[in-house]
């Protein structure tokens, strides 16, 4: 279906990318780059819109394939034919929604038990591209996940698979909400900078002078990843080891949304890469849920590197 210009830059500014990852030996893998990163190019994150009687479409619920760019306005009476409560659009909506979801098995295939905390990590890494790209930046956010992200998109939980499949769909998780403002705009620019996004290759740290950082040790050490040696600047995020678990997911979200935002205003820059570390162990009665490494310089399009 047709989309109207602004919805579609910022559509192909946060998922439209160019060219495939590449394997460490360099072979050309069939998952494409997106402007988003995502731990383990998983892309597990799906993207709506929720359209209200006084928006830039039709009112009603819209998917958006990234595999091949296009929106798709959801069947609301199919839906309902197999069993999926789908509350009206239009009359219970004003605005326009864009609402951030995962699917939670792409991630949980490679993962497993630690494939929670990167469904939030590659939401909130969306969810802070929307607010870089967009002037002015959405002020009403709401994170989830919880009933009322499901109400709004109108879809089962993701545990009742069973209607999810009646409709020939994988489970998804809504997590996070952004109302955009009535009048806003891409930022020129600012889609170009994340379409030439690159996270550096771990082998470019490794041929890197080591320890710029006098934390790379204790980074690399917690990590398991020998290469942060070779980083030129890190930003550590941490919690207490004994923090509860509502203070802990609000934690995983601010930090992912700053490394995000530190990380695209790198490439905007050209003055830094960012490769995002997760996967550390706690030490003593800290725990690092996220980390930046990051080396100097522009991105170059011609250089492999990973997601």
């Amino acid at each position: 279906m047709a989309v109207p210009a602004r919805e579609r830059a910022l559509l192909d500014g946060l998922w439209r990318g160019a060219g495939h990852h590449r394997l460490a030996d360099g072979t050309v893998t069939r998952v494409r780059r997106r402007p988003v990163p995502s731990a383990g190019a998983a892309y597990p994150v799906r993207t709506h819109l929720v359209v209200g009687a006084d928006g830039p479409l039709d009112a009603g619920r819209y998917a958006f394939d990234l595999e091949d760019g296009t929106l798709h306005r959801r069947d609301e009476a199919r839906e309902r034919e197999a069993g999926w409560h789908v509350p009206g659009t239009g009359t219970d909506v004003t605005g326009t929604h864009l609402v951030l979801s995962v699917q939670p098995g792409r991630s949980f295939g490679r993962y497993r038990h630690r494939a929670w905390p990167l469904w939030i990590a590659d939401t909130a890494y969306a969810l802070a591209a929307v607010e870089f790209l967009c002037a002015p930046a959405p002020s009403a956010v709401r994170l989830g996940p919880g009933p009322w992200l499901r109400d709004l998109l109108g879809v089962p939980r993701a545990a009742e698979h069973g209607r999810w499949l009646a409709r020939g769909l994988a489970p998804e998780i809504p997590l996070a909400t952004v109302e955009l403002p009535g009048s806003w705009s891409v930022v020129p620019g600012r889609g170009d900078a994340l379409a030439a996004r690159r996270s550096p290759a771990t082998g470019e740290f490794e041929a890197a002078a080591r320890a710029h950082d006098p934390r790379a040790v204790d980074v690399a050490r917690a990590s398991g990843q020998a290469w942060v040696l070779g980083a030129h600047r890190l930003e550590t995020w941490s919690v207490a080891v004994d923090t509860p678990a509502a203070e802990f997911a609000q934690a995983l979200w601010r930090a992912h949304r700053a490394a995000a935002g530190l990380c695209y205003a790198g490439a905007l820059s050209g003055r830094w890469r960012c490769r995002p570390i997760s996967g550390f162990t706690a030490s003593r009665d800290r725990w690092t849920v996220h980390a930046l490494a990051m080396l100097p310089g522009g991105h170059a399009l011609d250089k492999e590197s990973a997601a």
